[in-house]
């Protein structure tokens, strides 16, 4: 079956698989990719592919990866010489519609953001120990910027917040993630990491589908520095847990994916998604 890459506006079909391939990286969360896009003669439709019923744990990590996923394709349409004008949730009576993604004129690409577009194939999560967990503060410094600029907040926690974020993903950890020799947290396995989360105003679907863009920002900015990431999602899974480390962090911030960030060994990459699997267009629908 033929993909359902297509011409968009002035980007030819060819520009438009490599804006898709950036677009379908592997995700950050999970291996599962719970999108589809829709190529139309002038906008790239992004669709959240969700099951029937599934908690509001999985709704957000999904949410989140479809986050993720816009960015790269906002970065992609950048990176072709091309603005990309984004409307989110465009239509009241389509959830499941997020985004409408229109290639506008001609503009060249900020240095930063090409770094980031370049950053998107060597992406990788990271659950292996850290060897150190030095970031400079200048890198800090852009990965505050780098989620505000989605509309999102970046906290880093504290030493003295460390103790009661254990107790907290102790709670709701199971089984043990990257558990050490003697087991327990992989927060016990290396104390002195840098530990950020990602967190939003408000709790709402909308606010999630920011994150996901702040998330994968962040990411790409790790990476482009030469710095590793690993997320962690377990203390969101439950929501008395995650009203715990909202309170920890002062109660302003809805946290929506913790991180902890460092230097890693490296890891292998993920398989590519197959293009057909997850684009359709008027002219090549899916198999029903």
């Amino acid at each position: 079956m033929k993909t359902g890459v297509m011409p968009v506006g002035h980007l030819s079909a060819n520009q438009m698989r490599s804006v898709l391939l950036a677009a379908t990286a592997p995700p950050p969360l999970r291996t599962a990719r719970p999108w589809r896009f829709q190529c139309t003669p002038d906008a790239i439709e992004l669709y959240l592919d969700s099951p029937a019923t599934s908690t509001d744990s999985d709704q957000r990590d999904r949410l989140l990866n479809c986050g993720a996923a816009l960015l790269n394709l906002r970065l992609g349409i950048m990176a072709q010489g091309s603005h990309p004008e984004v409307r989110l949730f465009p239509t009241a009576d389509r959830a499941d519609l997020l985004a409408v993604v229109r290639p506008q004129g001609h503009e060249t690409i900020a240095p930063h953001d090409e770094l980031l577009a370049e950053a998107i194939a060597d992406r990788r999560s990271n659950r292996r120990p850290f060897t150190a967990a030095v970031v400079p503060d200048s890198v800090q410094r852009q990965l505050r910027r780098g989620a505000e600029r989605e509309r999102a907040w970046l906290a880093t926690v504290t030493a003295d917040q460390v103790p009661q974020l254990r107790k907290i993903m102790r709670r709701t950890e199971v089984p043990p993630a990257t558990p050490g020799p003697g087991g327990g947290t992989d927060l016990d396995v290396e104390p002195d990491r840098l530990v950020v989360v990602i967190g939003t105003l408000h709790d709402t679907a909308l606010a999630r589908l920011q994150a996901g863009q702040a998330m994968q920002r962040v990411l790409l900015t790790t990476t482009a520095a030469g710095i590793s990431a690993a997320l962690s999602s377990q203390a969101m899974a439950l929501p008395a847990a995650r009203r715990e480390l909202r309170q920890l962090l002062g109660g302003g911030l809805w946290p929506q994916i913790m991180l902890r960030l460092g230097h890693g060994t490296a890891v292998p990459s993920s398989a590519q998604a197959q293009l057909e699997d997850v684009v359709i267009s008027d002219e090549h629908p899916f198999a029903r």
